[in-house]
């Protein structure tokens, strides 16, 4: 189930669900406004940007984080998604790992992707996506993740798909 303005709004006040930083104002029927926060990374070149007037032009990729830091309880998945001010101007701002699990904490990464030709306005503080929560039927024990969730980081599936393919050449290698 989908919680509501009220649900939300009291569920922060009880210090259940954290953002920090917290504007009411940014507060919707069933979701909170998140904004950009200072910086982005390419991860075709691992270069950061500062996104401080910054375009984003057709078929570039970034890697960006919120500027809200996010914490959530046992019971409480949260879901990030664009908005469609944002979409309505060709920019995919989510297109992965779109969903927070119970006890995450940390800064939501959001996947920028401009699908149309003309370049694209980006800057600290805009509000770019927003994040609904859903409550699950259970509490769910402790999130484990790979990557920090305080800073952008690059996929380490290439990482793991190096060690892996290490692990099937050494096998190979003795069996034959």
């Amino acid at each position: 189930m989908i919680l509501s303005k009220q649900t939300i709004e009291k569920l922060i006040k009880e210090k259940k669900i954290k953002i920090n930083p917290f504007d009411p104002n940014y507060l919707g029927a069933i979701s909170i406004d998140l904004h950009l926060d200072a910086t982005a990374l390419n991860p075709d070149n691992s270069k950061e940007v500062h996104l401080a007037d910054f375009h984003l032009t057709g078929d570039e990729f970034y890697l960006a984080s919120t500027l809200e830091f996010i914490e959530l309880p046992s019971n409480i998945v949260a879901r990030v998604v664009a908005r469609s001010s944002v979409a309505r101007l060709g920019v995919l701002v989510t297109f992965d790992a779109d969903i927070l699990p119970p006890n995450y904490a940390g800064k939501p990464v959001l996947t920028l992707k401009n699908l149309s030709r003309k370049p694209v306005l980006l800057k600290p503080g805009l509000a770019v996506a927003q994040i609904m929560f859903e409550q699950v039927d259970q509490e769910i024990e402790g999130y484990k993740s790979r990557y920090d969730h305080k800073k952008i980081e690059e996929s380490k599936l290439c990482e793991e798909m190096n060690e892996e393919s290490g692990i099937k050449n050494q096998e190979y290698e003795q069996n034959s």
